[in-house]
């Protein structure tokens, strides 16, 4: 559910379709041990919420990365009744208001100025450096490409690939 997708308004329809997630995870190499990470602002669609269930099925973890306080502004319309973080093993807040637009300018009728990108990255970015620190401190090095623009660093990421071919999966 990106916004790739033209017009962008179809994302909106395609998260609410039952059954989209088992097609998409279920072609994944995902497996019980591994951990999901399912990224839903309001946490109230069919298709987050039925990954977060699909992968607890099997044995594999689930991060949320919702907003409290949008969700539970919501009700879900899974039709099991729950949303994302009801379901997840841990949640990572975003901190949005409902709506996730926290700018009001007069004579528009509805606000603008979406925070869930900004917040959302940089939460990612805090859990995969403190995963690396953790990972590093255990006396292990993982793999984490060069910037492509410093000497080297095409031949770094390179070597990296060829040496993680067999575990690296696109979908």
């Amino acid at each position: 559910m990106t916004l790739d997708v033209r017009p962008v308004t179809l994302t909106s329809r395609y998260e609410r379709i039952s059954g989209i997630a088992e097609a998409v995870l279920s072609d994944s190499p995902i497996e019980s041990g591994d951990v999901l990470i399912v990224a839903s602002v309001s946490g109230r669609n069919d298709v987050p919420v039925e990954m977060a269930l699909w992968a607890r099925e099997r044995g594999i973890s689930v991060i949320a990365l919702t907003s409290m306080a949008y969700s539970q502004a919501v009700a879900s319309r899974h039709a099991s009744g729950h949303r994302l973080y009801e379901i997840a093993d841990f949640v990572l807040d975003l901190m949005c208001p409902e709506g996730d637009a926290v700018l009001e300018l007069a004579g528009l009728p509805v606000k603008t100025g979406a925070i869930s990108t900004v917040t959302g990255i940089t939460i990612m970015h805090a859990v995969i450096s403190e995963t690396l620190r953790l990972l590093v401190e255990r006396g292990m090095t993982p793999p984490v490409f060069m910037s492509g623009n410093r000497d080297g660093g095409d031949a770094y990421n390179q070597a990296l690939l060829a040496q993680y071919r067999t575990q690296i999966h696109y979908m």
